[in-house]
This record gives C-alpha cells, sequence and structure tokens, in this order.
C-alpha cells in the first residue's frame, strides 16, 4: 500500500522529481526554496525532504550532496504527481504529417515511430513489427535442397516468414514437392496451429504432406512465441547524450542490453495482454541489467488479430509524462495504420 504523504511533502516530491529529470543534478533544499512552486521557508522544505527521505521517497547519494528520487519517488510521481500528459498540438501535427507520407507501408511506419519516439523523449525506443495473435497460414512452400534434404518456408497471414530444415527417407524432385506443396495450400489455407492439427486429412493424401503438417504445426505454434518477434531500435545518439551513460562501464552494459533481445522481449506478453500504458521502474524489473532502467510501453494495433509494442528505454531519471504521452500517441496512430490495412474502422481517441 502506498504511502499517504500530505500536500506539501507531495509539493517538495513533485518538484524535487522534476529538477532532477531537467538537470540530472541532486537537489538541494536551497534550490527547492528558491522556486515560487513552494512558498514555504527553507526550515520547512528541510523537514519534508528529511521526512521523503526516511520512507523512502528520496535518498542522499553522498553525505554533502542534495536528493534524489528512488525507484519508489519516482513510481509515486508517474502514479499520482504527473497528472494526464499530453503532447503539444504542433508536436501532434507535425507527426501526423510525417506519418502521412508513409502510405500504410507497416515496414515504414513502425521504423518511423521508433526514430520519432526515440527524437521526442531523447532516449532509445524500441518497437516490435506486428504480428498475429493467432498466427494463421497463408502459404507455404517446399524448396528442394539436396536428395533427401527438403527446406520447408511459411509465410503467415500478416507476413511472418518462418522455414524448418526436413529430411525424408526418399529424394523428391522439385516438380513432385512443388504438388505436394500446391495441395497443401488449398488444404490449410488460413488454418491456425490447433485447427490444422486438429483437420481430417483424407487417407490418400501423399504421406509427405501428413509430414509437412506436422512441422507446419510447429512453425505456426513457434510464431505465437515473444521471442518470435523482432526487435526495431532507434535513438543510440540520444541514450548516449544522457548524463548517465558517460561512464563507459555503464553506457556498455545498456548497448548491450539493447543489442540482446531477451530481457526486453520477455516484457512483451504482460504489455500485449494490458490496455494503456505500461510504465516499469528500475527494480521493478526484476533483473539486475536493468535495475537502472526505466521502460514505458504500449500495445498498438488490433488486440485480437495483429498487434506489437512500442516503447522507450532509458535511465530511471527519465521524463515520464513526455516519455508516456509520446508512447500513447504513437501507439495509437500505428494502430491507425493496422485499422487501414486490416479494413478495420480507424481509432479517433489519438
Amino acid at each position: 500500500m502506498v504511502d499517504e504523504l500530505s500536500e506539501r511533502q507531495r509539493a517538495v516530491l513533485r518538484l524535487l522529481v522534476e529538477q532532477y529529470v531537467a538537470t540530472a543534478r541532486p537537489v538541494a533544499s536551497d534550490g527547492l526554496a528558491a522556486s515560487p512552486q513552494l512558498p514555504v521557508s527553507p526550515a520547512t522544505i528541510r523537514n519534508a525532504l528529511a521526512e521523503l527521505e526516511r520512507a523512502g521517497y528520496i535518498v542522499q547519494p553522498h553525505t554533502s550532496a542534495g536528493r534524489i528520487p528512488s525507484d519508489k519517488g519516482y513510481r509515486y510521481f508517474v502514479e499520482h504527481l504527473m497528472g494526464t500528459a499530453t503532447l503539444p498540438q504542433a508536436e501532434q501535427r507535425t507527426i501526423d504529417h510525417q506519418f502521412h507520407q508513409v502510405e500504410l507501408n507497416v515496414e515504414e511506419a513502425t521504423h518511423l515511430a521508433a526514430s520519432l519516439l526515440a527524437r521526442l523523449v531523447r532516449n532509445a525506443a524500441v518497437v516490435t513489427p506486428p504480428h498475429s495473435t493467432v498466427p494463421r497460414l497463408k502459404h507455404f512452400q517446399l524448396l528442394g535442397l539436396a536428395e533427401t534434404r527438403v527446406m520447408l518456408v511459411l509465410v503467415a497471414q500478416d507476413g511472418a516468414l518462418t522455414q524448418q530444415l526436413l529430411t525424408f527417407d526418399e529424394a523428391w524432385d522439385q516438380e513432385g514437392l512443388s504438388a505436394v506443396a500446391a495441395e497443401g495450400n488449398r488444404r490449410f489455407h488460413n488454418l491456425t496451429a490447433p485447427e490444422l492439427g486438429a483437420l481430417d486429412v483424407p487417407a490418400d493424401v501423399p504421406p509427405l504432406l501428413l509430414r509437412v503438417r506436422t512441422a507446419l504445426v510447429g512453425l505456426l505454434g513457434r510464431l505465437e512465441e515473444p521471442t518470435a518477434a523482432r526487435l526495431y531500435r532507434e535513438g543510440l545518439s540520444q541514450l548516449i547524450d544522457q548524463p548517465e551513460f558517460r561512464e563507459t562501464d555503464r553506457l556498455k552494459r545498456m548497448l548491450d542490453l539493447l543489442e540482446g533481445d531477451t530481457i526486453l522481449l520477455s516484457l512483451v506478453p504482460a504489455v500485449q495482454g494490458r490496455e494503456g500504458v505500461q510504465v516499469i521502474i528500475g527494480d521493478e524489473h526484476g533483473s539486475d541489467q536493468m535495475r537502472n532502467c526505466s521502460v514505458v510501453l504500449a500495445r498498438y494495433g488490433l488486440s485480437d488479430t495483429v498487434n506489437g509494442v512500442i516503447g522507450v528505454i532509458g535511465p530511471t531519471r527519465m521524463p515520464y509524462g513526455r516519455a508516456v504521452s509520446s508512447v500513447r500517441y504513437l501507439s495509437d496512430l500505428l494502430t491507425n495504420v493496422l485499422d487501414q490495412i486490416y479494413g478495420v474502422s480507424p481509432r479517433t481517441d489519438a
């Protein structure tokens, strides 16, 4: 349960977070007292800071230094002090204009969204391309390689492509493989993995097709897993500019995190199952590698058919209001792109 803070403590914590995010320097009581937003005495501010520190909302990195927010302080700020954040109308118009140049190309739209998000928040942006929540088979091909080895290539309805090497007891020429694939595409088109697995297949179909069906079920199932997603990354230059990453070791850890997909993709399922923008701060990740990072993520797309995730990652000293509003706005724009491509009425709640 969140501790109750007095109005004065809330005002001090809000201003401290805002000043630290803006300057990246510990905030001293004198700096807070000089602000017209806190028309109280320096002694009152020092008392409020001491109370906030005892409650764990702020910490003092060095004895003689000012205070900085803790993960708990950032969480309280996001949930109780930040308010409803929106992008300025001028920025919305600029972003809309750029999106209208994409002409509904999904790959270009996702790359553009990542690039815009990185510039808006001045941190690294990540986007997973849209993929089917329940992948359906569009078509497959059988390509003969050498003697008994065949490459099975599957294309899903959302454009996702995957493949598997198969080995058979007998050799097949390409003409025979193409004939089997043609029959399979006729029978299996638009089926999901469970539907394909449960499909009654006549006894007179080629045995090769039964083996292929089993492989197709596995490939479609694999496309449902978060690890099947890819990540677009933008904003490395913006990230390097952040004071937190002037230390070589810390920058290297962040680059290793962005280059590897495992930790970031592990966040995707939780976000895809929830509405709105999700904010994960510091130790809330449960990963040592991300304990000094915050991630702001949102799902975009059509919840029951095709969707992806867009977000920003950076130090816990992040402009959360701008990050939340930017992620929300761009996720809505990507949703509109998918709505139009897949024939669903566009959303109007941007």
